[in-house]
């Protein structure tokens, strides 16, 4: 496992959060997200660009405020007027985050967000939403590229830049989506990356269906979900963890093969099913997604 996957392998829920929104902002220390996303990008205007800019570099020298927790910084894209500048202002930030880089197209983007960012300080970890077609035909060069620690799917942007339908009754528009959503949670698995999807859907005040919708993210892979209101959180960090019963199970599973293993048998059998290793691979990843220490051939 990467070291990025490793940090963020327990990060369930990742709360969005529009910095000059008092109501919202002044949540933060208190609210159940296991990382905070400070937005410079859709939370903020043309007009207000300057002003989110100069808060989030205040807030980065406060890391108290966020209790220890990691922090992702939303940036605008490069073809955009306010890319360099936000940029340049997160460069010479001592605190330790992300740059979460929106609409990314090209590993060459990727290589001048670092270029830019250690110019004026330090480069940084990445965290690359994937919203175009292009990014999608271009995925294995960026899922591979050395600074992205996390992928995400964009997948209202996804739809407006395809011309695909995003939504239907059950949540996202499956005919449409569920390729390009896949597509990304195994390219995060195959390069050690977190994966995060959403939990936007345009009924996001019924929690039923958030709660679904945010199940079909755990069930394709992705590791965490980006929550658009703080009342998501509580639901995201249920399903995005194994349960109590699935801990129990993957311990059981483990202990079995583990057994078999010392024995010197290439398989073991649990209330009448066979364990192999593929399974007990599946049970030592969801150890540890729950924080429990595998044991050393797993790692």
């Amino acid at each position: 496992m990467s070291d990025g996957r490793r940090r963020y392998a327990r990060v369930r829920s990742v709360l969005e959060v529009p910095i000059l929104n008092e109501k919202y902002w002044s949540k933060v220390p208190e609210v159940a997200a296991d990382a905070i996303m400070l937005d410079l990008e859709d939370s903020a205007t043309p007009a207000n660009k300057d002003v989110a800019r100069d808060k989030i570099v205040e807030a980065l020298a406060n890391p108290e405020y966020f209790g220890g927790r990691p922090v992702i910084v939303r940036c605008n894209h490069l073809s955009t007027p306010w890319a360099q500048d936000d940029l340049a202002a997160l460069g010479p930030v001592e605190a330790d985050f992300l740059i979460s880089y929106p609409k990314v197209e090209a590993v060459d983007e990727l290589r001048e967000v670092q270029r830019l960012l250690a110019a004026a300080g330090r480069s940084r970890g990445l965290h690359v939403m994937i919203e175009t077609a292009r990014a999608l035909i271009e995925l294995d060069r960026i899922a591979s590229f050395d600074d992205v620690v996390g992928l995400h799917f964009g997948y209202v942007d996804f739809a407006a830049d395809v011309g695909s339908k995003a939504f239907d009754d059950d949540g996202l528009y499956e005919p449409a989506n569920h390729y390009p959503r896949s597509k990304i949670a195994i390219a995060a698995a195959a390069y050690g990356l977190f994966a995060t999807g959403g939990s936007l859907i345009p009924e996001y005040k019924d929690l039923d269906k958030v709660r679904a919708f945010v199940e079909t993210w755990a069930k394709l892979g992705y590791t965490a979900c980006i929550a658009v209101s703080p009342a998501h959180l509580d639901i995201i960090n249920e399903v995005m963890a194994p349960s109590a019963a699935e801990v129990e199970r993957a311990r059981r599973v483990s202990d079995a093969y583990e057994s078999a293993l010392e024995r010197g048998d290439p398989a073991a059998v649990l209330d009448g099913r066979v364990i192999t290793m593929p399974d007990y691979r599946v049970a030592q990843l969801a150890l540890e997604r729950a924080g429990v220490e595998l044991a050393p051939q797993a790692r």
